[in-house]
């Protein structure tokens, strides 16, 4: 494979999927803003174009130099295993007679997978119908013409059949998920004459929503409300269940939702992508070989056996993770943290995880051997994989031997742990768990740049304000670092347990990790010197 032309192909990659023409070929793709989403697009799109990649050889060869070093001494590698190509329709992976005794409406099905499963058990489990019930809401500032806004939800849950989709978890060999064809759209539409009026109605339904228990054996698995009006205003709200999506892929509803919408005001066509049939089927038969890998089991298991942060085991229910905190950050701290991050060649979430791992030791008052679970992305490496919509994803246990050291080496440490856990991110945490014998982590990290919202600036028959939202996970305590979330902007979300950890140990974790970011911002050279100015 000659050097230079996979120089300047990777190249221009590498700057159309960040967004910048100042990347160089020495550059390092996560620390100048990749991300886990943008590195799948980036493999997808080598590997089209003859230079196959894998999403573990971007990891450990983060620069175009290289990646073009990895291909040549790879000898071109295998671009049938690199693009997924081998993922079939879901009936490939269906008995042959469980789909035969399938109803005849029902257009294809797929194994559901094991945090789809797991979801659901600990939902019957903890008799909570807003467990893992997500519910978003915005105002629209255009006509609502309920025609025309339920032609656009048709043609949405055309494109994703996860919006058509149901569970079966006895009825055949084993829990399948079923994709069901015409599905009636869930649209429920109020008319109303004031703001007052438009509150109340959202409240109302987003109460109901939250009370009332889905019933996994029908399609659809998610619900649309319209408040419509005063004016050329409508109030939208979107409730789904987490079964069988994720955030990005909320994300990428709504925007396909109100694109779609604001195309059929205007007349014009949309230039949303066609998302990829196979990468549902793919991600099940990636899943599957993870769950069948004894070096995956026992990879997680000595990265996590270690004493756990919080005393559960008088607790057998699910968390309740009633207790809210947010922590609103100017935007110029995470470019700022971005920067540092840069100068250590590590990904901006490695010195957020760094940060927050270093507040969990404090409230817990240990300085070794810290372990928290982080949020981490499975979608296939094939192209367009981002504009799929499902559940990709998996929390997975990652610890940090020692809280002390600079923030840049806590960072540099914490970015190798995630490198060599990605072969196996697939395990799924319900196995880890398992073969540990108890809970493998306490409170959850997660971090997302919400960049999918940003294509909403771009319509021309609408617009969009007055963001809400509203979900309950089932972790003692989840932290989610966000950008550019609507109606949030950037900062910290956390969710927890009063029963599981008190509101001291929050405010506290609160008040450190803001502390940390900033001396972490400041290029203060470690986690000590915070420690004790603090």
């Amino acid at each position: 494979m000659e050097a230079e032309p996979t120089t300047h192909a990777l190249l221009a990659i590498f700057r159309e999927e960040v967004g910048s023409d100042r990347i160089g070929p020495d550059d390092d793709f996560y620390a100048v803003g990749g991300d886990s989403l943008t590195a799948v697009r980036v493999v997808a799109r080598a590997t089209a174009q003859g230079m196959p990649l894998r999403l573990i050889d971007l990891l450990m060869n983060p620069s175009v130099h290289e990646l073009v070093e990895h291909l040549r001494s790879a000898g071109g590698g295998d671009p049938e295993e690199a693009d997924g190509s081998r993922a079939r329709p879901g009936g490939s992976l269906v008995d042959p007679a469980d789909r035969a005794a399938m109803p005849a409406r029902v257009l294809d099905a797929l194994p559901a997978s094991a945090l789809q499963t797991g979801l659901i058990f600990q939902c019957e489990m903890a008799e909570d119908p807003g467990l893992y019930h997500d519910l978003i809401g915005l105002r629209v500032t255009a006509p609502y013409d309920e025609n025309l806004f339920r032609s656009a939800l048709h043609e949405l849950m055309d494109r994703h059949p996860a919006l058509r989709s149901s569970f079966d978890l006895g009825g055949y060999a084993e829990s399948m998920q079923l994709f069901w064809g015409d599905v009636v759209e869930p649209l429920e539409t109020e008319r109303v004459g004031t703001v007052a009026e438009a509150d109340a109605a959202v409240t109302a339904w987003r109460d109901k929503q939250l009370s009332t228990a889905l019933d996994w054996e029908h399609a659809p698995l998610f619900r649309c409300h319209v408040a419509a009006g005063p004016g050329d205003t409508f109030r939208l709200t979107v409730a789904i269940h987490h079964a069988i999506m994720d955030g990005w892929s909320f994300a990428t509803v709504l925007v396909d939702l109100l694109t779609l919408y604001d195309a059929l005001l205007t007349g014009t066509g949309h230039r949303q992508p066609e998302p990829p049939a196979a990468a549902a089927a793919e991600f099940v038969r990636l899943e599957r070989a993870a769950v069948d890998s004894p070096e995956a089991a026992e990879f997680w298991l000595a990265l996590c056996d270690v004493p756990p942060l919080l005393d559960r085991e008088r607790y057998s229910r699910p968390a309740d993770a009633s207790g809210r905190r947010a922590a609103v950050l100017p935007h110029s701290l995470f470019e700022e943290l971005r920067a540092r991050a840069a100068e250590a060649r590590v990904p901006l979430k490695s010195l957020l995880l760094a940060v927050h791992c270093w507040a969990l030791g404090r409230i817990a008052g240990r300085t070794t051997d810290v372990v928290t679970g982080v949020v981490v992305n499975g979608r296939p490496e094939i192209p367009d994989a981002d504009h799929v919509v499902g559940l990709f994803l998996n929390t997975v246990p990652l610890r940090l031997p020692s809280t002390s050291g600079t923030w840049a080496g806590q960072a540099r440490t914490l970015w190798k742990a995630e490198v060599a856990a990605t072969p196996h991110r697939r395990h799924p945490l319900a196995l880890i768990e398992e073969n540990l014998g108890r809970h493998a982590f306490d409170v959850a990290f997660n971090f997302t740049d919400f960049h999918v919202y940003r294509q909403l600036g771009a319509l021309t028959a609408l617009s969009v304000d007055g963001w809400w939202d509203q979900d309950k996970a089932s972790h003692p305590m989840s932290c989610d670092f966000t950008l550019d979330y609507p109606g949030f902007g950037s900062g910290l979300l956390i969710s927890f347990d009063p029963d599981l950890v008190s509101e001291k140990q929050v405010d506290a974790y609160v008040s450190l990790t803001v502390g940390g970011l900033h001396a972490a911002a400041r290029g203060v050279h470690s986690a000590e010197t915070e420690a004790s100015n603090g």
